[in-house]
Order: structure tokens, then sequence, then C-alpha cells
């Protein structure tokens, strides 16, 4: 299939998507260092594929608070030698590319990648935007973000990106906008640009990503698909020590699954998670469910018809789960 024949699949979804972590660094903030050998990471990307991950999300530089940036060249060659082996293995996976770098994506772009995952929705390098509008049967996610938290570290850096005057729901809806049009205004396509909330940057507490979640619906009247990304933040990590557990990485990805039903709900186009079998679950079952509840509230509507002799009512109503 051609990159524009596997995004318009992307675009026309059935269900949210689930789209599994590669971490090809060596301080990620989750599995850092783990995949960072190629055999390791190809190993894994072929764990994540046979467990059901609809997307690959390749990245080569952590973006974490504090992070230390990667060498051009370094995160490009990491990079190239991932796409190269999972497009001839995988000719039909969508890839997508976690990069700030102009150069990198278009390299992967040439390679065979499908998406370009920018966490600085095209404030970092303006360079970029303008490699994707060259590349129209490309996708593009546009996050929100305020500003690179790596470049000295310290705790007052992020402090003074985490305040909300109108909420964090509205700024991050107005700033993310703002992103928007600036990347279009550079030439990419309404119908390649996907957005995303920005979980967990300039966002470090419960209070700042919950409402995220829940706003899902919200976030998506902006006219764009939504893609949410909660697994195993630190706000994750907070809300389960404040249910008095463990912080584990098992349990934040228990704690992930959960958020990723909530945000299915809410009409999430894709959740990007690392451990992909749990979630990928967790969203078919809520989907079964609620097939389940609309098919009897279907029955139930004809029986009601019959009896009373009145036009069906289903379609007018509906059901939250």
């Amino acid at each position: 299939m051609s990159r524009q024949d596997i995004n318009a699949t992307l675009k026309n979804r059935e269900r949210t998507l689930v789209m599994g972590v590669l971490n090809i660094t060596e301080d990620s903030f989750s599995d850092g260092g783990r995949y960072l050998e190629p055999e390791a990471a190809l190993a894994h990307a072929r764990e994540m594929v046979a467990q059901g991950a609809d997307i690959l999300d390749i990245g080569a530089e952590s973006t974490r608070p504090g992070a230390v940036r990667v060498p051009e060249e370094v995160e490009k060659e990491r990079i190239l030698g991932a796409v190269t082996h999972l497009v001839r293995e995988f000719p039909d996976l969508p890839l997508s590319i976690d990069t700030t770098r102009a150069s990198v994506a278009r390299a992967a772009l040439e390679a065979g990648a499908h998406i370009i995952n920018d966490v600085s929705g095209g404030k970092l390098d303006p360079e970029l935007p303008r490699v994707v509008a060259q590349y129209p049967d490309c996708l593009y996610i546009v996050q929100h973000w305020r500003t690179w938290l790596g470049q000295d570290g310290s705790a007052q850096s992020e402090k003074t990106t985490t305040h909300y005057a109108n909420g964090v729901v509205d700024d991050t809806y107005e700033e993310l906008q703002s992103q928007v049009l600036a990347v279009r205004a550079a030439g990419v396509q309404p119908g390649q640009i996907i957005i995303d909330p920005g979980l967990g940057f300039s966002k470090p507490t419960i209070d700042h990503n919950v409402p995220l979640i829940l706003n899902t619906e919200h976030l998506s009247h902006m006219g764009y698909p939504v893609l949410i990304g909660a697994s195993r933040k630190r706000f994750v990590a907070a809300m389960i020590r404040e249910a008095g557990q463990e912080d584990s990485e098992e349990t934040r990805d228990m704690m992930t699954a959960s958020l990723s039903v909530i945000a299915a709900e809410r009409g999430a186009w894709a959740v990007r998670v690392h451990d992909v079998a749990r979630n990928r679950l967790a969203i078919e079952v809520a989907q079964q469910v609620r097939a389940s509840k609309n098919q009897l509230l279907d029955r139930l509507s004809d029986q009601l018809s019959q009896t009373m002799n009145i036009p069906n009512m289903s379609a007018d109503i509906s059901i939250d789960i």
C-alpha cells in the first residue's frame, strides 16, 4: 500500500487506534536504554506488532525534562536504521517518527515513514512544517508545547511554564490552535494534521492532565483528530500513589489503560502507549460493551415502538459508559 492509502485508512478508523512507543534512546523517562541496540529495538517492534499495535512511534531523542539533546546525525542514524528494517519487514505498518528536526523528518519520510510526530508542534524547528508540506501524503502530529525543558533542567524552568491563566483546557486549546495556524501557514494541509494536547509537557500534575483527557471531545472541536499520550507519565504515578498503591511500571501501565479507555470514549483518534497488549484489550472491551448496550437499546426501542405504535427512537438516545 502507498503512504497515502495507509494514512487514509488511519484517518477513517472505526475505533481508537493504539500507537506503540519504540524509544531508541539512552535516557527516555520510562525505558531509556532498553532498546538502544538495533536487535533489541527490532525485537520489541515485532512484539508490539504481534500484540496489535496499529502504529509504531519511533523516537531517538528523549524529550523528558532535563534531557540533553542528541546530536542530529546520531538521531538520524538511529531513526533510519529502524525505519529501513521495519519498512522491509512490515511494508503496510504505519510508522510515526518522533522528532523535532526537519532533517530527520525528511530522511525518515524518504525512507518510507508515514507520520511525523513533532512534540514541539512546529516551534522548535520552523523548517519542519515546511518539510511536511512537501510530503502531502504524510500525517503531522502537532503537539501543544511551550518550551524545551532540557535547556537547564531546573525545577524553576519548568515551574515558569506550568501556569495556565484561563485554566489548562482553555489555554491549551488556544495555544494549540495558534500552533496549528502557524503550521498551516507553512503549507501543511488540514487533512494532514493530528493534534495532541501534550500531556506532561509543562503539565506535571494530575490537575494539569486529567482535565485534558476528560475534554478530548472538546479538543476535537478544533477540527482535527486527537492523539492522547498519557503512558507512564509523572501524573500517572501521582494518581497511583493517591490511590494508595505502589508506583511501578506495572501499575503505571494498568492506570494508563484506564485512561486510554476514558480517552477512547471521548473520541480520541489514537492513544500512544508503551504496553500495547493491555491498552488494545482495554479499548476493545470498552467498544464491545458500548456495542452491546446500543444493541440492547435498539431492541428495547423496537419493542416499545411495536407496543405503542410510535417511531423508533434509538437514534435519538445515547448511553455513556
